[in-house]
């Protein structure tokens, strides 16, 4: 298969290949160049991508398959099951998706399900329920009856993070910092605690994630010395302290900017439009300080917590936080393929790789909302979504 005549970014670096041609034979990247320069083969089915630009797979670094829609997935048809992962991840070019925040054995059968073909689907990582203080379960979380795996011992934290591990749990989640409702003060996980369970995932090579809730629960995640930041902190209604950044940036710490969720958020609490943009721009400045502190983003929306599955506000906030177009893509490719272990496999349209990309219309150089307007996604060789007009 041969898709031809495209806008190709082989990485956020490359300069762009006009008039390109990418090659795939089976679930491999064989040929990827200019179209006076690739060779295509006598038997390749040819996609005409005029107009079109091509990347690769997109990183979705923060989902949650928690939706009441699936949330007895192994009770749903493949049929069923397929169409929610179009809606929820495929039509925006996600062919990976690292949930952080989910019940094991509901994500798991998803993710069997696409690892035997039985349906398509994107590489799914999961950490499965996150991890809270002692009496620690968010307030939103209690009012689904369910109570969160609470650590209120350094020997507890080990026993359970060893055993979601052993479970073939991807990453480990904590609450930092724990919202218990309005007007109450987070719940904060202590250091000691959070150093264990941190100590105890990167001997066995596993990242942890930590949701910080406010600025405190960033210093905790930077004081145990927590690996990626779930969400900016706009609750605070201040940018980040300059030295905070110099701490995070120091201690290589990546962050998940969640910028659309706020607006989302805000609008089902029935705010202002006024009140929205206020709290938001706060966490869009976080990220411009951040960013331009030489910070590690990772591309991330909270969907399944959130029920609006469409990427397009949180591209062209990033924007407004100074991003462009290469920084973003790094943040949806090469960034998350290095960090999650890829590289070699994910990330970058190459000779060798796996054949995962997206294709959209128009100019994502002149137009970041292009990102969103996907015409086909590729998982493995196969086309696995494709846009009807």
């Amino acid at each position: 298969m041969a898709f031809v005549n495209a806008t190709i970014y082989v990485s956020p670096t490359n300069p762009a290949i006009l008039d390109g041609i990418v090659v795939i034979e089976n679930d491999k990247i064989i040929a990827v160049g200019k179209k006076n320069v690739v060779k295509l083969p006598k038997n390749a089915k040819l996609i005409d991508c005029k107009g079109l630009t091509i990347t690769a797979g997109f990183w979705n670094s923060h989902v949650h398959f928690t939706d009441p829609k699936i949330a007895n997935a192994p009770s749903l048809s493949n049929s069923e099951l397929s169409a929610y992962l179009e809606q929820f991840l495929i039509k925006y070019g996600f062919t990976y998706a690292f949930d952080i925040g989910s019940f094991p054995e509901n994500t798991n059968n998803i993710r069997q399900r696409i690892n035997s073909g039985s349906i398509s689907g994107p590489l799914i990582l999961t950490t499965g329920l996150p991890l809270t203080a002692e009496d620690g379960t968010p307030f939103y979380v209690k009012a689904m009856n369910i109570k969160l795996p609470e650590l209120t011992s350094i020997d507890v934290a080990a026993k359970i993070v060893n055993q979601n591990i052993a479970d073939g749990l991807d990453g480990i989640k904590i609450f930092a910092g724990s919202p218990m409702g309005p007007g109450k003060a987070e719940k904060m996980m202590p250091v000691e605690i959070a150093k264990a369970v941190i100590i105890t995932a990167h001997k066995k090579g596993k990242l942890v994630f930590a949701h910080p809730s406010v600025n405190d629960g960033i210093l905790v995640s930077l004081e145990s010395g927590i690996d990626i930041l779930a969400h900016t902190t706009p609750d605070g209604g201040l940018p980040w302290d300059r030295q905070m950044i110099q701490q995070m940036v120091k201690k290589n710490l990546y962050l998940i900017p969640t910028l659309k969720l706020w607006k989302w958020s805000l609008l089902n609490n029935n705010q202002s439009p006024q009140q929205i943009e206020d709290f938001v721009s706060i966490a869009i400045r976080q990220v411009k300080d951040f960013n331009e502190a030489g910070g590690n983003l990772l591309f991330g929306t909270d969907i399944g917590f959130m029920d609006d599955f469409d990427p397009t506000d949180e591209y062209v906030y990033l924007q407004k936080a100074g991003l462009d177009f290469r920084q973003i893509l790094a943040m949806l490719t090469t960034t998350p393929s290095e960090k999650y272990g890829f590289s070699k496999q994910y990330g970058r349209l190459a000779v060798g790789m796996t054949a995962d990309m997206v294709v959209f219309k128009g100019n994502p150089e002149l137009d970041i909302r292009t990102l969103s307007d996907v015409k086909y996604t590729v998982r493995k060789g196969e086309i696995i979504y494709t846009k009807t007009d």
